[in-house]
């Protein structure tokens, strides 16, 4: 689920897109992206932090830029330790859930763990499964993940049913559950209590659930909003052990799943969320869960990042939910059995690979679909096929976007006649409020900012398009039809040394609200070994000779860019990264775009 809070929403997503390209070899968007440097603090804010810190100007101006400009406010944010992680029980309805779930274990009770099918559902149920069960026994417990295609998101009926047919009397519902009024009214009707953990924001009426926790219902006072589902889920289970009291290490190897929900669900990597994640960076760099061993080998895990976690893990785990079903991704992270791990971390691979040959499938039939129908002219693309597969749409849509950057909606059938589809925007477009312009079309809707679903008869369809393009091409302003890339400020060459390559890291881990720093160099002439790489040739690395030896530039899908490189002066937009090999750390300038000067 897509994170919204600012305008700024959409530069969390470029990011991840624009990563993503690393990953999955994307075609960047042909079109040039505007470069827009940040306001620079004033002078006298930057001379004070940096006589307070006895830092270097570079380092006091990208703290003032992140607004960390009082003493107690930039300890906090270089500190990360447990103590910083609040009070569980200063969330609204703590006591009721934790008071139910013991009464459960003490009566024998069975409990259903239920979760959505993407990465943050399926990491919750993992966790809150692996700790249910070291305080209770397995054979009172199950798991339920809905399926993509025939439940769709959230608490389904399906579901409940499933419970009343086993017997089971409570339901954690994890990462769902807040809008779900219907469902739990349903629930109590057939004598099934559940516990809500969700994250989303809540409606006008909240369901009447025995415990409803969510830190953005508007009288809980819980300090930190921006939890993930699997957040809230580890508040609960923090709160738990102040009865059941399982040694604090093994509630803090659960962090490596919590860090892998947070790093997934693009929520802001700030406050309580960084503490969470720096520490289960920690625990995943060493896990002890079989099926993440298997998952990743230890020699790439070991150094992983946010954005590892992002494209590396989240595909993966995400591929048995929008190919398969969602409940292998759990089986993988809750099993404790060698072989069964090995096993279904091969069928998941197995799955992200057809994954990705339905990525490259559906989206060349999607740019066949744009040319011929010439949408590329207009303000907004809508593409169509029956056949697509569901689980890939909104991967589609993402693409479409980077390549035309114009707002996208991907369309397919759905299981019940109608048509389902993911939309995507771009810059700060908002395309939730241009679907509500076209929302007594729509069967369904919901999202985002900067990304929304949405459901419609296929009757509704040809005018549907016909209206939302309409409403896209009224409301988009000319600055929100470029790509943007925001520079956080221009260095020189010999700033980019050992001592702030240390600084650098300092601030991970990165992600939305704490985004890794990007920087321009103006005016570069003769670089180094340029060559072509990857498969294709389509990539472009070379070197920039500095006093602090030669620092290594790679910019993917720019290989259009080898003759001019060798010709033409250049300024670079790049952030930077760390690559480990062999015991050793290489820092590399990875380019985000390149601007020639004549």
């Amino acid at each position: 689920m897509f994170y919204c809070q600012s305008q700024r929403l959409w530069q969390y997503f470029y990011y991840y897109i624009h990563c993503y390209s690393y990953y999955e070899t994307l075609t960047l968007s042909s079109m040039k992206p505007k470069w827009i440097f940040k306001d620079k603090p004033n002078e006298e804010t930057l001379q004070q932090l940096k006589s307070k810190l006895n830092c270097e100007d570079l380092e006091a101006l990208i703290l003032a830029l992140r607004n960390l400009i009082d003493l107690e406010k930039i300890k906090i944010f270089f500190r990360l330790k447990e103590e910083d992680i609040h009070d569980p029980f200063l969330m609204k309805n703590m006591h009721k859930a934790v008071e139910r779930i013991a009464t459960a274990v003490q009566n024998g009770e069975k409990i259903l763990i239920y979760g959505d099918y993407d990465v943050d559902g399926t990491t919750s149920v993992s966790l809150m499964y692996r700790y249910l069960a070291e305080i209770y026994d397995e054979k009172y417990l199950d798991f339920y993940i809905p399926d993509r295609y025939t439940e769709g998101y959230g608490i389904s009926f399906q579901g409940i049913d499933f419970a009343k047919e086993n017997g089971i009397s409570l339901v954690i519902a994890l990462d769902c559950g807040i809008k779900s009024i219907n469902e739990i009214n349903y629930a109590s009707s057939l004598g099934i209590d559940f516990v809500i953990c969700d994250h989303h924001l809540p409606g006008d009426e909240i369901p009447k659930a025995t415990a409803v926790l969510d830190p953005k219902q508007k009288d809980c006072l819980y300090p930190y909003k921006e939890l993930s589902g699997c957040g809230v889920g580890f508040k609960l289970c923090q709160a738990l052990n102040s009865i059941y009291k399982i040694s604090s290490e093994k509630i803090y190897e659960l962090t490596d799943l919590l860090a892998i929900s947070i790093a997934s669900d693009i929520i802001p990597i700030t406050g309580e969320n960084r503490t969470l994640a720096k520490l289960g960076l920690k625990k995943l760099h060493n896990t002890q869960k079989m099926g993440l061993k298997y998952l990743i080998p230890e020699e790439r895990r070991k150094n992983f990042t946010i954005s590892n976690i992002v494209f590396e893990i989240g595909p993966k785990i995400n591929a048995a939910g929008r190919i398969s079903h969602g409940k292998n991704a759990v089986k993988l992270m809750i099993s404790n059995d060698e072989n069964e791990a090995k096993k279904i971390v091969e069928e998941i691979c197995e799955l992200n690979s057809q994954r990705r040959e339905l990525d490259s499938q559906t989206t060349t039939e999607a740019v066949q679909q744009i040319t011929d129908t010439k949408q590329d002219k207009k303000s907004s693309i809508i593409v169509y096929n029956p056949n697509w597969n569901k689980g890939i749409v909104g991967i589609t849509a993402s693409r479409i976007t980077e390549l035309y950057y114009k707002p996208t909606i991907v369309f397919t059938d759905g299981s019940e006649g109608e048509v389902v589809a993911s939309a995507r925007s771009v810059s700060d477009f908002d395309i939730y409020k241009a679907l509500e312009k076209c929302s007594y079309l729509l069967e369904k809707f919901g999202g985002h900012q900067a990304a929304a679903g949405l459901t419609l008869k296929k009757e509704n369809f040809e005018e549907f398009k016909t209206l939302f393009e309409k409403v896209v091409s009224e409301q988009i302003q000319e600055h929100q039809k470029t790509p943007i890339i925001e520079i956080d400020c221009e260095i020189k060459l010999n700033q980019l040394n050992e001592k702030f390559f240390n600084f650098h890291q300092k601030l991970a881990p990165f992600g939305p609200q704490n985004m890794r720093p990007v920087f321009a160099l103006k005016n570069i002439s003769n670089p180094k070994f340029v060559q072509l790489i990857g498969k294709d040739k389509s990539h472009v690395k070379f070197y920039l000779p500095s006093e602090n030896g030669n620092i290594e530039c790679t910019g993917f899908k720019l290989g259009n860019r080898y003759e001019d490189l060798q010709k033409k002066n250049f300024d670079m937009a790049f952030s930077i990264e760390e690559n480990h090999w062999k015991g050793e750390t290489r820092h590399i300038l990875y380019i985000k775009d390149i601007q020639f000067n004549s």
